[in-house]
């Protein structure tokens, strides 16, 4: 009998053991999403006919993620989320393998109740994006393993995630923000020692939330610290490609003076010294750039809920031919903004596109006609800040060399004009079910005066999907 209860009581400490051992996991929650897109883009080089690569294209894409988020100990949580995103029938290991999208640990209360610790890759996004929300923007990836990277489809890229560290100060009505996050981590060598290039953000982010007309403000300071080697580029290339340490001070605000009138407003002040890259530029001039956006919008209480917006965004620009003195081209630094879906994508790269040296007027409305679809319409109009043609020229040659036009070197020839073009994009969503949803999107870019008549074409991009959330 003795021996019973010694076999007993050994077990029962195995099982007890145990338990403590897998106790601290006390919940864990797995979900995901997988969506299916179909796009066809057409006249992306603004010429007739078919004269580059690429220009034209027609393709599939499939994304698919899956996250898992596991409640330890009190206040202790981790997450991850592993991530596939390809073009159809691209087979290579590159397009094919599981990336980790995020990687993450929350700690809540940590030392003491306001303080909550976020360590790892996660999202970083604030206010709209204008300053922090990807970053290599919204129109571009990095990584070699990224099934996407160097394809036509790159801008359709979910990966947002920032390497991080964030400290999160909860003190109601006040949230602050302490943010660093590592861009980029680069040895070159350099004779017996190492160079270092790395890109590095680090920021802070106060916001306040009124307890009246569903207001909030926020101010905030984000700097980028990025060192570059100067490098041969053509003279054809206007140079706004920036590194050197960009400061970001800006503040932003929302408010609901009346029922379903919404206005948001953000203002932001870049300064530092930014590195240039380009023929007869002078490196480490001194950085001096501004941006703005405006938006309102008004929802009508009725059962097709007809919303109407306006918007106004403004983004600095440099005048090509000056060589010296303030640079004044504002830095894209690391927005995830989408003006535009035809424009945005197209003039992206290494010029900053829309996103810098523009002045966009936006104009948007939707409705619902019956339950479970809204049908939706977006307007822009695009002006260059600053001429893309020096000073006593009539023409100038703009190379947009970027991978995320699949490896192809798109070169545009500018008058010396600031309409830069039109964009009218059409959208609907069909939800099928609380977890399935159809969408239609299509766009038309129409250039401006600014562009010359050997690529003043129009290009569109239409792109179905249906997505499923789990």
């Amino acid at each position: 009998m003795s021996k019973k209860i010694m076999l007993f009581c050994a077990l029962a400490f195995v099982v007890a053991f145990a338990a403590t051992a897998y106790a601290e996991v006390q919940n864990v929650k797995v979900s995901g999403d997988l969506s299916i897109s179909g796009v066809m883009r057409n006249g992306y080089d603004l010429t007739k006919g078919i004269s580059r690569t690429n220009q034209s294209d027609s393709f599939y894409v499939g994304i698919t993620r899956v996250k898992v988020e596991a409640d330890l100990t009190d206040n202790v949580q981790a997450t991850v989320r592993l991530l596939n995103e390809r073009v159809w029938e691209a087979e290579t290991s590159a397009n094919t393998d599981i990336d980790l999208d995020l990687a993450y640990l929350t700690l809540k209360e940590f030392l003491y109740s306001p303080l909550t610790l976020t360590l790892g890759r996660q999202n970083l996004r604030y206010g709209n994006a204008l300053i922090v929300g990807d970053p290599d923007t919204n129109a571009q990836v990095t990584g070699s393993s990224t099934g996407l990277k160097g394809t036509i489809a790159e801008d359709l890229s979910v990966r947002k995630a920032f390497d991080a560290l964030k400290a999160t100060f909860d003190y109601a009505p006040w949230t602050i923000d302490l943010v660093t996050a590592k861009i980029s981590e680069v040895n070159k060598a350099g004779g017996t020692h190492f160079d270092s290039q790395d890109e590095d953000l680090y920021g802070v982010n106060a916001g306040y939330k009124f307890a009246s007309y569903n207001a909030s403000a926020e101010g905030y300071f984000f700097a980028k610290r990025a060192r570059a080697e100067a490098v041969s580029v053509a003279t054809t290339t206007i140079p706004l490609t920036q590194a050197g340490n960009i400061n970001n001070l800006g503040l932003r605000g929302m408010i609901e003076p009346i029922k379903d009138l919404g206005l948001t407003g953000e203002v932001a002040y870049q300064f530092g010294k930014a590195t240039k890259v380009g023929t007869g530029v002078t490196a480490n001039r001194d950085q001096k750039a501004w941006a703005l956006d405006l938006d309102g919008t008004y929802t009508f209480e009725n059962q097709y809920a007809p919303m109407l917006g306006l918007g106004y965004s403004y983004r600095s620009g440099q005048n090509i031919d000056k060589s010296t003195g303030d640079y004044k081209a504002w830095n894209v630094m690391y927005e995830d903004q989408t003006q535009g879906v035809v424009a945005d994508y197209l003039l992206s790269g290494v010029n900053g596109g829309v996103n810098s040296n523009a002045s966009i007027i936006k104009a948007s409305g939707s409705i619902k006609p019956v339950k479970d679809i809204t049908l939706g319409a977006k307007y822009y109009n695009y002006r260059l800040t600053k001429t893309l043609v020096a000073a006593g020229s009539t023409t100038g040659t703009v190379t947009y060399a970027s991978t995320n036009l699949g490896s192809v070197t798109h070169a545009y020839t500018f008058n010396n004009k600031k309409e830069l073009g039109n964009e009218i994009d059409l959208l609907a969503t069909y939800d099928y079910t609380t977890d399935v949803q159809f969408g239609l999107t299509a766009g038309w870019f129409s250039p401006g005066k600014a562009f010359n008549n050997v690529n003043n074409q129009n290009a569109s991009s239409i792109i179905g999907s249906v997505k499923v959330v789990f």
